[in-house]
C-alpha cells in the first residue's frame, strides 16, 4: 500500500516542481528586462537625458541683475529699476483654444502697451488694438515649440490678474526696466537705455553710455539639473553712480532755461552751474531735451549734449582771456591806456570795428572790458605778443577735450593759422571755437584764483553687493595765471558787470564778476551770417568768495541779437534764486 501512495503521489510533485522552475526564470527574465531597461536609460541615455533636463531647468533660472541707479548728488533717485515681467507660454501644457486666450488676456495686455496709450485718434487705436490681437492670436497658436514669448512690461497689478484667470501654460519671466521718478529732468547728463544688436540693454549717450559697463547688470545662469544640484553664484547687478548734480538746482535751471528759451525766441539753450574750488557740476541743462524714457519719439539730434559736443565761437566772453593772459605777462596792467582805440583798426585788407562802431579814445582797460571794447583786446594782444598769447590760450584748455564722464565729449581742434588778421579777431572771440564747457573750465580758473580744476560730474561709483565705494576727488589741473592776476581781473569782471552794457540788469543785493559776449554764427559755408547771433553771460558770485560760476548761452535769440537784452536777465534770474539756495 505505501508503494502504491507513492506512486499516485510522484506526478503532482513534478509538476509543481516545473511550475515553481518556470516561476523563477520568468522572474529572472523579467529582472534581465528590467535590469536592461534602467541600463539604457541610466548608463546608455544618461547623458541626453541630463542635457535635455538641464536645458530646460536653465531656461527657468536666468537671473538678470539690476543695472545700477543714477542719483543726484544730494541723494535723489535720477534714474532707477522697476520690476517687470514677460508674459510667456509653454504650449504643451495649454488647454484652451489660442482664441479663448487671446479674448481673456487682451483687456488687461491693451492698456500696457505704449503706443495704445499714447496715440490720441481713435482711428489710430483700434489699428493698434487690432495689431496686437493678431499677433497675441499668432504667437498663441504656435504649438511645436516648448516656449514662446508674448508680451513684455506687465505690471504687478496686472500679473495678478492673470493670474487669477487660471490659464494653465501661462508663465512670467521678471525683468528690470530703466524707471525715472524724476521725469526728463537731466536727459543730456544720463542718457538713455536701448538694445544693441545681440537684444540686449546698453547704455547710449551721457553717463548711460560712457558707463556703461559699470552699470551693466551680470546674467545668472543656475546649471541644476535633476542629477546634479550645483549653481554658479555671482555679483550680478551694476554698479550705482552719484552724479555732482543737485536736484533743486537742476530743477530750477531746467524750468527757468524753457521758459528763458520761449520768452526771447532762442533756438537752444544751454545752462552751466560748477563750483568754482573743487570742479563739480551743480547743474548742466540744455533745452530742448528729451524723455530718456521714450527716446525713440524724439530727433536723435536732441540725445548728444551740446554743452560738450556743439563748437561756438565765444565772443566777447572770451575777453576776459584776453586781459588776464595781458595782465599775468605784465604787458598790461587794468590802468593801462590804449592808444590805439580811436577809431577802426585795419589790419590788412580788413577793417575791424567796435561791435556798437562806437570808439574811446584812450579808454583804460578796466573800462574797455565793461565797454567790450575790440579795438582795445587787439591792442592788448599786439603787447603781450604772438607767441605768449597762443601759449596761454593752450593752457586755459582751448582745443582740448574737458574729460568728463559722459559719453559725447568732445573738442575743436586748435586753430592752425595765426596771421595777424586771425590773431586780432580771436582777441576779442570770435574765429576761434570751444565748447560750452570748455568756457566755463577756463573762466573759472579767474574765480578760483588762477588754478583750473577739472570739471566733475560724477562724485562716486558704489558696488551693491560689496558697499565698495569709489570717491571722485576734486582734481586741479594748471595754475594758469597768478592769484595776484585772477584778483585784478575778478575785479574787472565786477566793474564789467556794474557797468557794462548789462548794468541795468546787475544785483543790488550780491556782487558778481561778469562778462557778456554776443557772437556772430558761423554758416557751413563759411563767413558769418549778419542776422543770427549767439548771447552769452558768464559770471560768478559772491565776486569775493565765489560759490557758483554760471554760464548761460542762447543760440539765436530773436527778441534781441544782444546778450545784454537776453542771456544776461536769464543769468541773474536763475542767480537770484540760487544765492537763496546756496545761503
Amino acid at each position: 500500500m505505501r508503494a502504491d501512495f507513492n506512486q499516485r503521489k510522484n506526478p503532482t510533485s513534478n509538476k509543481s516542481s516545473l511550475r515553481a522552475k518556470l516561476s523563477l526564470g520568468f522572474i529572472i527574465i523579467t529582472l534581465f528586462f528590467i535590469e536592461a531597461r534602467l541600463f539604457y536609460w541610466q548608463i546608455i541615455k544618461k547623458q541626453s537625458l541630463e542635457a535635455e533636463a538641464t536645458s530646460q531647468y536653465e531656461r527657468l533660472k536666468i537671473n538678470t541683475g539690476k543695472r545700477g541707479s543714477i542719483f543726484t548728488g544730494d541723494n535723489h533717485l535720477l534714474v532707477g529699476n522697476q520690476r517687470l515681467y514677460r508674459l510667456f507660454i509653454e504650449p504643451p501644457l495649454v488647454e484652451e483654444k489660442p482664441e479663448v486666450i487671446k479674448s481673456q488676456l487682451i483687456d488687461l495686455i491693451l492698456p500696457l502697451n505704449q503706443e495704445y496709450k499714447d496715440a490720441t485718434e481713435s482711428a489710430v487705436k483700434d489699428e493698434i488694438e487690432t495689431n496686437l490681437k493678431n499677433s497675441l492670436l499668432q504667437k498663441l497658436s504656435i504649438s511645436d515649440k516648448k516656449w514662446v514669448g508674448l508680451v513684455n512690461g506687465i505690471t504687478d497689478e496686472v500679473k495678478e490678474k492673470i493670474e487669477q484667470l487660471k490659464i494653465k501654460g501661462l508663465g512670467f519671466e521678471p525683468y528690470f526696466e530703466r524707471y525715472y521718478p524724476e521725469a526728463s529732468m537731466a536727459a543730456h547728463l544720463t542718457g538713455f537705455v536701448g538694445k544693441d544688436e545681440q537684444d540686449q540693454a546698453v547704455g547710449y549717450f551721457g553717463v548711460e553710455g560712457s558707463l556703461n559697463k559699470e552699470l551693466s547688470a551680470e546674467t545668472q545662469k543656475s546649471l541644476v539639473s535633476a542629477f546634479d544640484n550645483h549653481s554658479q553664484d555671482s555679483k550680478i547687478n551694476g554698479r550705482d553712480i552719484t552724479l555732482t548734480i543737485r536736484r533743486d538746482i537742476q530743477f530750477l535751471v531746467e524750468n527757468e532755461l524753457k521758459k528763458g528759451v520761449e520768452k526771447y525766441g532762442a533756438l537752444q539753450g544751454e545752462v552751466i552751474i560748477m563750483e568754482p574750488k573743487t570742479g563739480k557740476i551743480l547743474s548742466l541743462a540744455a533745452y530742448p531735451n528729451y524723455d530718456q524714457k521714450k527716446f525713440y519719439q524724439f530727433e536723435p539730434e536732441l540725445y548728444k549734449n551740446p554743452s560738450i559736443s556743439n563748437f561756438y565761437e565765444p565772443g566777447s566772453t572770451f575777453k576776459v582771456l584776453t586781459v588776464a593772459i595781458g595782465i599775468d605777462t605784465g604787458a598790461i596792467t587794468p590802468e593801462t591806456i590804449c592808444d590805439k582805440c580811436a577809431e577802426p583798426r585795419v589790419i590788412g585788407k580788413y577793417t575791424i570795428r567796435t561791435w556798437n562802431d562806437v570808439y574811446n579814445p584812450n579808454i583804460n582797460m578796466t573800462d574797455a572790458l565793461a565797454k567790450s571794447d575790440n579795438t582795445a583786446m587787439i591792442f592788448a594782444e599786439e603787447k603781450i605778443g604772438s607767441e605768449k598769447f597762443i601759449d596761454y590760450i593752450r593752457r586755459f584748455g582751448l582745443g582740448q577735450k574737458v574729460t568728463t564722464d559722459l559719453q559725447e565729449d568732445t573738442s575743436p581742434k586748435f586753430p592752425e593759422k595765426w596771421g595777424p588778421v586771425e590773431l586780432a579777431t580771436r582777441s576779442f572771440g570770435q574765429g576761434i571755437s570751444a565748447t560750452s564747457l570748455q568756457v566755463i573750465r577756463a573762466i573759472n580758473a579767474i574765480a578760483n584764483n588762477g588754478l583750473m580744476m577739472q570739471p566733475q560730474i560724477i562724485e562716486r561709483v558704489s558696488n551693491q553687493e560689496t558697499g565698495e565705494e569709489i570717491v571722485t576727488p576734486p582734481t586741479p589741473l594748471t595754475q594758469i595765471i597768478s592769484p595776484e592776476t585772477a584778483r585784478k581781473v575778478t575785479a574787472m569782471m565786477i566793474e564789467s558787470a556794474n557797468h557794462g552794457e548789462a548794468q541795468w540788469i546787475a544785483s543790488k543785493d550780491y556782487l558778481v564778476a561778469g562778462k557778456t559776449g554776443t557772437s556772430q554764427v558761423v554758416k557751413p559755408e563759411g563767413g558769418y551770417d549778419e542776422t543770427k547771433t549767439i548771447a552769452s553771460f558768464i559770471g560768478f558770485a559772491p565776486a569775493d568768495q565765489p560759490k557758483f560760476i554760471m554760464l548761460v548761452k542762447l543760440n539765436e535769440p530773436s527778441t534781441s541779437p544782444w546778450a545784454a537784452e537776453t542771456a544776461a536777465p536769464l543769468w541773474y534770474k536763475i542767480a537770484d534764486k540760487l544765492i537763496l539756495m546756496m545761503d
